[in-house]
């Protein structure tokens, strides 16, 4: 009889996850740089045209799976696995698509700005913190949000069991008129089977969420790596060159447990004003804390902060 897998031990469990890894690779995390582009996506239309053209995209890639996304405002992240060129080919159609859709609006766009990087993921656990960082991303940006909240990325279809509840509805029996609005192209036909919800897609239907969640042990596993694993999204971040990737909250708990360490104080109003200066680097090289982060937390006045760190 097979046995339970919620019955597996630890390490079975994790040698579980090590063959899925390694028998579906390789793996990438394609971005662009949200300080260089404008502001893309800015209203719901927006980001439905998005997810739509991100949707098409994948599902015409066949060897790409999608494990994960998050669009942003002026930026997108995608874990995805299958060979470097065909998923470099997966950006390609998606931006094209967004070209020519925002081309049909006022909306003026400078798509230069637009560009696309692709790093490695070598091992399972740079994986599921990859994975972890994209489904943080909007949670992290932006207060109203957690990371399995936000409708504009794969977060929210991990581990939710009431996906399967949705009413969904392959494209291909929806009213022709209704199916060249969504995918804003008179060429339907290929996108027959995949799946709407909502005036959206179906994110399982073109990201691979299994796949994505077979990396983890289990939900709890998932689940706990959210908001404790500070120090690997810092070096993502760094390989990124993003800015901020902690909230507040989780940068006041990095801090005490620093000034804990290094001074043996429980809260930062115990620190002497070197000892604020002090951490203020450690947390802007180390965190990308900001100056008004620092500023809220340390109560150091900005003007000293502005000075440290221009």
């Amino acid at each position: 009889m097979k046995k339970d897998f919620s019955a597996l031990t630890f390490s079975e469990k994790e040698r579980i996850c090590e063959s899925i890894f390694f028998n579906n690779g390789p793996y990438w995390h394609l971005y662009t740089d949200g300080t260089k582009m404008q502001n893309l996506f800015c209203n719901q239309e927006e980001f439905r045209t998005g997810m739509w053209s991100l949707a098409t995209s994948l599902y015409l890639c066949k060897r790409v799976r999608g494990l994960t996304f998050e669009l942003m405002t002026n930026h997108i992240h995608l874990i995805v696995a299958g060979q470097k060129e065909e998923c470099i080919r997966v950006f390609e159609l998606f931006n094209a698509r967004l070209k020519n859709i925002f081309a049909k609006t006022d909306k003026k766009i400078d798509w230069s700005q637009f560009k696309m990087e692709i790093l490695p993921i070598e091992s399972l656990q740079a994986l599921r913190n990859e994975i972890i960082y994209a489904n943080r991303n909007a949670f992290v940006a932006n207060p109203a949000y957690t990371p399995n909240s936000y409708p504009w990325g794969g977060g929210c279809a991990y581990f939710c069991p009431w996906l399967q509840h949705l009413n969904t509805s392959p494209l291909g029996k929806l009213k022709i008129k209704i199916q060249r609005s969504l995918l804003h192209t008179r060429d339907v036909l290929a996108f027959s089977d995949l799946l709407e919800v909502g005036s959206l897609p179906f994110i399982p239907s073109f990201c691979d969420i299994k796949l994505g969640e077979s990396m983890f042990r289990d939900a709890r596993s998932y689940f706990n790596s959210l908001t404790r694993n500070a120090e690997a999204f810092s070096q993502i971040a760094s390989r990124l060159k993003d800015t901020i990737f902690l909230t507040d909250e989780e940068l006041y708990s990095v801090i005490c447990s620093h000034i804990s360490k290094e001074y043996s104080v429980k809260t930062p109003s115990q620190l002497s004003a070197q000892q604020k200066v002090d951490t203020a680097r450690y947390m802007h090289f180390g965190y990308n804390a900001s100056n008004q982060q620092l500023r809220r937390m340390l109560r150091l006045d900005l003007a000293i902060l502005e000075e440290l760190f221009p």
